[in-house]
Order: structure tokens, then sequence, then C-alpha cells
């Protein structure tokens, strides 16, 4: 994998997160309308769907594969693991 395409990956799945996370806050640090506010959100979390959905390309099978097993860790472990089994995330 070049350099440059695992860098701007990183950067990528990164950001998505960043972007998720400023979706949340958008109702308190803009004094606008809801439509103005629903408007913004929405296109933060498209953003952050295109950039979550392009890093996931660009750093290919083995970097998605580990994230799933993560995932499915952390979700074991706020469910339960009786839960987990049981609702796989696959």
């Amino acid at each position: 994998m070049s350099r440059l395409k695992r860098t701007v990956g990183l950067f990528l799945f990164w950001a998505s997160w960043l972007l998720w996370g400023l979706m949340l806050l958008i109702p308190f640090l803009l004094d606008a309308d809801a439509t103005t506010i629903t408007v913004t959100a929405t296109a933060l979390l498209v953003a952050a769907e295109v950039s979550f959905a392009v890093s996931l390309l660009l750093l290919g099978r083995p970097f998605y594969r580990v994230f799933k097993d993560k995932v499915k860790t952390l979700w074991g472990r706020i469910r339960g693991r009786e839960k987990a089994e049981v609702e796989s995330l696959d």
C-alpha cells in the first residue's frame, strides 16, 4: 500500500469521526433557526459518511477487518457477551 494512499485514508477516517462529533454540537453552536441547523447537520452527516467510505476504500480490507474486530469487541463490552453473540454485527 502506498504511503500517500495510507496517509490520505487515515486522515479521512479520523475526519469522518470528527465530523460525526461536530454534528452533535451544531445545535448548540449555531444561533439559527431549525431549518438552518437541520441542513448543516445533514451536510455534515453526508460529508462524514462519504469520508468514512472513501477511507475504507483507500485503506483496504486488512484495515477494515481490524476495525470490524475492534468494534465487535467494544460492542461485546457494552452489550455483554451473551447479547453480542446473539445480535451479531455481521
